[in-house]
């Protein structure tokens, strides 16, 4: 259950309610806008020059420089120094030069250039240092379309505020790259110190502009079969009032003219209004955009949006080497972090420790398949919860242990607790993949051809072994005039770099050897009760085969939490309802005395509140 107010839960109770919604969308998302770059003329030893682009203009502390203004009294603060430090801390473009007399630089002047797909540019935005009190006094900034084409430049002098900005009149269109260069700074002695010079478009949507906001959140899919090693992506459609035609594609005078893409975030809330007058919002999810459509026979806009699983389906793990003994747990973070995932980004259940796999890898897969492998060998389930955490929660893992919210029949609409037959299963089968590495290491890769390389000439040649997996594996050149001078080892393949640095032409044929593995001797678990199939009959289940399954002990292991599961037919819950935004998946719900767990939920606003809730009987 979201954290919510005593006030709040009255309020969703009450029999007259005021449901409030708000969106907002990040229409240039830095974190995903890869065609954005940033370049700096120069920059100190420190210094994160993309951070100009990613909207966060605010200097928490005071960074420490050798420019004579560190005073040891503890009003200074080190400079992050590390990837994961300037991820929280913002610090922006340093740059290496100091001003001269009177904050005056000389030819060349400090530059940052920012790069990007073509976007118009309504507004023009400089922030210095906030915590030193530090900004540029007299800089240019120039508009750039294609082919160096100069379309707007701004001289600015005699500036002094630390954030400077300036609507303009009219938007410049397709615009690719802005220059921002600083000719005197206002602190004579000190170097350049840029926070923020990208202008970001977010905005937000309310009464009025929000009509509708279609929620559709869910931690299991069963997809008809058994909902084993489940992982979806949850969904939100908005509309929006386009009255204005700011949604049109081919609107250049729109703020949002180029700006309707995918990948663009977006985060949504619900509120109660309060008997004071106050709001109390829940967050919803973050999602990121797939789809946009507006029509020119109505006044709406609409967007369709996925969590971030969403993002890993489309991305590529394929950095996978043959690990010995690990644990799903170690597996389920690695493709995490390959994805880019920090720490605060996903939760991994701890009981994913327990399931040792002897000979672990994967072929190159989406991140989101490489999961849901891994999902599927621990009976686990992935999903993106609320605060737009990435979760693994293994059997059972993530369900409220008391009752979060009593539905009432007050509350709902329908009820109904269908069986679902295809749910059910008293014979569980699982079949082991063991892996067995080759004793003695053989040749898995040869050219197909000589390798000719110019006369100084470096490359990375890409290959794959022609069994797979391998591990131990190590390459070699026959032939003379070349070196290996980097290779990266995988399960599937490797990535070997070449240098001939003669200064003659050479010609090597490349040799992989390596110890292939292979699946040998598989095992067969299966669990039976006896009970349910006097009663049900048969109702046989194969487990799908899957390479991460490798002992027998495994295999039971899954084959008894499956059948606990699923032997006995049950009466689940679908209830349409009033809905209460605070609800979240995995909370335990109690209607009609019994107590359910929410696996699923449709919520739906359009002024007012609905809700369809989908729970699994709670044992």
């Amino acid at each position: 259950m979201e954290f919510v107010t005593q006030a709040f839960m009255e309020a969703m109770r009450a029999p007259e309610r005021q449901v409030k919604a708000r969106v907002a969308i990040d229409y240039t998302d830095h974190t995903m806008d890869q065609s954005l770059s940033v370049a700096a003329s120069e920059q100190g030893n420190l210094a994160f020059p993309r951070q100009t682009a990613d909207a966060v203009d605010a200097v928490l502390y005071r960074w420490a420089s050798l420019d004579g203004s560190w005073a040891l009294d503890g009003s200074h603060h080190l400079a992050p120094d590390t990837p994961a430090d300037a991820d929280r801390y913002q610090m922006g473009w340093w740059g290496a030069t100091p001003a001269g007399v009177g904050g005056l630089f000389s030819i060349p002047y400090p530059a940052l250039t920012v790069t990007f797909l073509p976007r118009p540019i309504h507004s023009l935005r400089v922030v210095g240092d906030s915590a030193r009190g530090e900004y540029p006094v007299d800089f240019t900034i120039q508009l750039y379309g294609d082919g160096d084409l100069l379309l707007h430049e701004e001289a600015v002098t005699g500036n002094a505020a630390v954030a400077w900005s300036k609507p303009l009149g009219l938007s410049v269109n397709s615009v690719i790259r802005m220059v921002l260069q600083i000719r005197r700074w206002s602190h004579p002695g000190r170097q350049v110190k840029i926070t923020e010079f990208f202008t970001a478009v977010q905005q937000t949507y309310e009464a009025g502009d929000l009509l509708e906001i279609s929620l559709l959140e869910e931690r299991e899919v069963s997809q008809g079969s058994l909902p084993v090693g489940t992982i979806s992506a949850n969904e939100i459609a908005i509309k929006l009032s386009n009255s204005d035609r700011r949604f049109d594609a081919d609107n250049e005078q729109s703020p949002l003219y180029q700006l309707l893409k995918p990948n663009r975030r977006i985060r949504a809330w619900l509120a109660a209004a309060l008997p004071d007058g106050s709001e109390e919002f829940v967050q919803l999810g973050t999602f990121w955009s797939t789809e946009w459509q507006a029509s020119d026979e109505n006044m709406e806009a609409s967007v369709q949006a996925r969590d971030r699983l969403e993002l890993l389906r489309k991305s590529t793990y394929q950095s996978s080497q043959v690990v010995v003994n690990a644990t799903l747990h170690s597996l389920a973070v690695s493709v995490l972090a390959d994805a880019g995932l920090t720490a605060s980004e996903y939760y991994v259940d701890p009981s994913l420790s327990a399931f040792v796999v002897p000979y672990a890898w994967f072929e190159p897969v989406s991140h989101r398949e490489a999961l849901r492998i891994i999902a599927e060998a621990a009976i686990a389930q992935v999903y993106c919860d609320r605060d737009g955490v990435l979760r693994v929660e293994g059997p059972g893992g993530g369900f409220g242990s008391s009752v979060a919210l009593e539905i009432t029949a007050d509350d709902y609409v329908k009820l109904s607790n269908p069986m679902r037959p295809g749910q059910v299963a008293n014979e569980i089968i699982v079949d082991t993949q063991p892996l067995r590495p080759a004793s003695v290491p053989e040749e898995v890769y040869r050219s197909n051809e000589p390798i000719a390389l110019a006369a100084g000439q470096t490359t990375t040649v890409t290959v794959r072994y022609s069994k797979t997996p391998v591990m131990e594996a190590e390459v070699s050149l026959e032939g003379a005039g070349a070196s290996i001078t980097g290779a990266a080892y995988y399960g599937w393949g490797a990535e070997v770099t070449l240098t001939n640095p003669g200064g003659s032409a050479a010609t090597v044929t490349m040799v992989v050897t390596g110890r292939p593995l292979s699946v040998e001797s598989k095992e067969r678990a299966t669990a039976r009760d006896e009970v349910s199939i006097v009663e049900n009959g048969v109702l046989r289940f194969k487990f799908p085969d899957n390479p991460l399954v490798q002992t027998l002990s495994a295999a039971q292991q899954i084959a008894g939490t499956v059948l606990a599961s699923a032997k006995d037919p049950r009466r689940d819950l679908d209830v349409d309802w009033r809905g209460n935004p605070a609800l979240e998946l995995g909370d335990r719900v109690r209607v009609k005395g019994r107590e359910y767990h929410v696996i699923r939920q449709q919520i739906d606003w359009a002024g007012a509140l609905s809700a369809m809730t989908t729970a699994r009987r709670a044992t």
